[in-house]
């Protein structure tokens, strides 16, 4: 809700402009600038609410002072692209960025480059980033959805400026190149781009570099400011081809290719987009019913610039009015909590405050000590003696640390020997147990196997004697009964 009435109050703020003209007025040119921070950001960066924006692949990644595009790796495609479309064709885009690589540009790679761009198509949502991830290379995968243009689209509509390290004629060189197409043909790299008549400036290993890029139906102008110096870059009249409202915005890299060749990291600082057609929303309204964009949109038509007499001003200005006492209420809720936020927070510095002045009264009450006068000149004060003292205890706690900490060294050393022998006692003592429990076992099964041999030998002499006896009797009846 807040953002929406921020766009709200924005929009309102360009009506009351024409009511100006209107009564005879000229209005400056900042009140025709409205700022579209959907296609906006800067430091420090919140990608949470970003993302919602825009869309990331590749390499490219948000961070807290920078969208890195790519960084210094080969083969490596850089690609954020805005979410919704630029609902104007009269607008301004300003971009901070840093191109770091080696200070000797012929060990950079030919085919690398980034880019800005102003399309008609919306490409996050025709990139297929699972694609170009399950493909052999990152080349490959670029081939196959046609993105063979510095890690953009080659078959497009809209415009462009493409930042080399190389010109037309394959001289190593930073250069910036218009790039136009009108999606009958597709554009090739080392053969449309750079182009011929690309601006040489240096813009690699720079401390501040911020590129304009101002684009209107019949004419795209840019200009790029390196350290503080502004120098034009290109200057195209569009009247055989008028640029178009709803384009898509964004930015592609290519790290480039080549054995033992050095590529450059990219990174965005900071992206202003600002809207200069006083008949348009510049972008979609989020969280907006249709009945409010509506009411936005009637206020931007052409039938609201001018006025016929005093009762249609009249009437325009009370439809402000209306908004914005419509945008008050909306934000009261809002402001009433970060009223309450912020006077929460001046309390707790108001406190700080406080207790920093105690604190340094204290300090310097115990710098000055009024009795150090009677003490004489060479008696240290209360703060000398009491850092005296503090670095007394630290000496004091550094040496016994140490003293500790040998005791502590020499104390483990004992007990790992202590360990040592008593695991090589405790396993000779069990060797010779089980020794002697090996012996003492071979001892009884010797005896026992002894033991059983004699109860056998005197089993087997048992049988024989009684049967000897058994035969002797059954003899002895045979011949008293029988003969």
């Amino acid at each position: 809700m807040a953002r929406r009435s921020a766009l709200a109050l924005a929009w309102i703020c360009l009506a009351l402009p024409r009511c100006i003209r209107a009564a005879g007025k000229h209005a400056h040119k900042e009140y025709q600038q409205v700022a579209l921070p959907h296609h906006s950001f800067s430091i420090p960066l919140e990608y949470s609410s970003l993302l919602g924006d825009w869309m990331l692949s590749g390499a490219s990644i948000f961070e807290r002072q920078r969208l890195l595009l790519h960084p210094g790796v080969l083969e490596r495609q850089g690609f954020a692209w805005t979410k919704r479309p630029l609902q104007t064709n009269n607008f301004e885009v300003k971009f901070g960025f840093r191109v770091s690589g080696s200070a000797d540009i012929s060990k950079a790679p030919q085919d690398q480059s980034f880019s800005f761009w102003f399309v008609r198509e919306n490409v996050s949502d025709h990139f297929n980033e699972t694609r170009m991830i399950r493909a052999p290379s990152w080349t490959e995968g670029l081939k196959e959805q046609g993105y063979t243009l510095g890690g953009s689209q080659a078959l497009f509509e809209g415009v462009g400026a493409v930042f080399s390290t190389v010109t037309a004629d394959k001289k190593p060189n930073a250069a910036i190149s218009f790039v136009s197409n009108d999606k009958h043909q597709s554009l090739s790299y080392g053969v449309d781009v750079p182009a011929a008549s690309a601006k040489v400036i240096d813009f690699r290993n720079k401390k501040e570099v911020e590129f304009n890029l101002r684009v209107q139906p019949t004419l795209v102008q840019a200009s790029i400011t390196v350290d503080g110096t502004t120098q034009e870059c290109f200057s195209v009249d569009r009247k055989g081809f008028p640029v178009k409202a709803g384009g898509y915005i964004g930015f592609t890299a290519w790290s480039g290719a080549g054995e033992g060749k050095v590529p450059d990291s990219v990174s965005l600082t900071k992206v202003e987009v600002v809207n200069f057609d006083d008949e348009a929303i510049g972008e979609d309204v989020v969280g907006a019913s249709a009945a409010e964009i509506s009411e936005y949109t009637a206020m931007m038509s052409s039938d609201s610039r001018h006025f016929q007499d005093q009762k249609s001003q009249t009437d325009h200005l009370a439809r402000v009015t209306k908004m914005l006492s419509s945008h008050l209420n909306e934000v009261k809720p809002a402001y009433d909590v970060m009223a309450f936020q912020m006077s929460g927070m001046m309390d707790s510095l108001h406190k700080l405050d406080r207790d920093c002045r105690i604190l340094s009264k204290e300090l310097r009450l115990l710098a000055s000590d009024p009795k150090a006068r009677k003490r004489g000149p060479k008696r240290p004060s209360n703060l000398q003696e009491l850092k005296g003292h503090v670095v007394g205890l630290r000496r004091l706690l550094d040496k016994e640390a140490s003293a500790h900490m040998h005791k502590l060294e020499a104390v483990q050393k004992n007990l790992n020997d202590v360990k040592q022998q008593t695991d090589k006692a405790s396993g000779s003592s069990m060797l010779g147990r089980i020794v002697d429990q090996t012996r003492t076992l071979e001892q009884s099964v010797v005896a026992k196997s002894s033991q059983s041999t004699w109860m056998l030998f005197i089993l087997v002499v048992s049988v024989v004697v009684i049967g000897a006896l058994m035969w002797n009797r059954m003899q002895y009846y045979e011949r008293k009964h029988f003969i």
